[in-house]
């Protein structure tokens, strides 16, 4: 979106690329900077994806923790509207997350706050119609497939997305075109690309977001790195149990398994993720919180 500064005439490219061909619709990108009024701005996006299951809704924080002036909005209709009056909703919220330096409140949007109104069951079955998805994508790719998906789907539900604005400029956090083309879609689980011999693995650490390419580049300059494999979460819920197992039980020689996050113990997705990774783990092994 460009601005013109003298006639403030607004151009999109999006809007000009042209369909593919004379019988396709074209789309339309609309981007509004709103107040700082964020139940009012939230509840009409709100309104905008009920109204129209077609138009991708999006709402973007400026800092995660402006979502707090919304929550009634985020309890009362966002997370539970289809329970109460079978009203789905497929809006988008992107909240910009991680300890950067921008002080204990612009830190975060509270992921732990969203996995609580979760309705994913903690007992290994797998949750047939989930209230909410909460992602922590670490790729452009993995991003482009999240949007793709909630219009794509035969059905409708909210996406709560954790957006570091670090990842925007991060030279590791690229994808390839050939991750974003036909055939490709989203993954709630990556395994470490770096992994040589699985079998060689001692430990397993687990996480979920930016805090991913910290730990790559520990690993990457550590000699002992080739014992180590990084599994990134990237859907929190529903919970990938089915997905996470696959790529656990590739390292049929790791001991010590380890979740890794910036956030307290407290907070973050320490809480909810916990005692689901461990019932994927082996006999007699534990999880531990670093």
């Amino acid at each position: 979106m460009m601005v013109c500064q003298e006639s403030e005439r607004v151009y999109v490219p999006l809007n000009h690329m042209g369909a593919a061909n004379s019988r396709q619709r074209m789309g339309k990108l609309e981007v509004v900077n709103s107040n700082l009024c964020e139940e009012a701005v939230v509840g009409f996006e709100y309104g905008v994806s009920v109204e129209d299951p077609f138009t991708l809704a999006i709402w973007e924080a400026q800092f995660g923790d402006f979502y707090n002036n919304s929550q009634t909005i985020f309890d009362g209709y966002i997370a539970s509207g289809e329970a109460k009056w079978g009203q789905q909703n497929g809006l988008v919220l992107l909240l910009p997350h991680g300890f950067d330096g921008g002080g204990p409140d612009h830190s975060s949007c509270r992921l732990e706050r969203h996995l609580l109104l979760s309705n994913d069951p903690m007992d290994g079955h797998v949750c047939a119609m989930p209230n909410i998805y909460v992602a922590y994508p670490t790729t452009p790719a993995q991003f482009f497939h999240l949007l793709r998906r909630q219009v794509k789907r035969n059905f409708r539900k909210p996406l709560i997305v954790a957006a570091p604005k670090i990842l925007l400029r991060l030279a590791s956090a690229t994808s390839t075109l050939n991750e974003m083309s036909p055939g490709t879609c989203f993954r709630p689980v990556l395994d470490d690309p770096t992994t040589r011999d699985p079998r060689a693995v001692k430990r397993v650490m687990i996480v979920s977001g930016k805090l991913y390419y910290d730990l790559a580049k520990l690993k990457s300059e550590n000699p002992l790195g080739e014992h180590v494999a990084i599994v990134r979460v990237e859907e929190l819920t529903p919970f990938p149990r089915r997905e996470l197992f696959h790529v656990l039980s590739r390292y049929a020689n790791a001991t010590d398994f380890v979740w890794v996050q910036e956030e307290p113990r407290n907070a973050g997705a320490y809480a909810f993720a916990a005692p689901r990774i461990k019932s994927l783990l082996p006999k007699h092994a534990e999880l531990r919180y670093v």
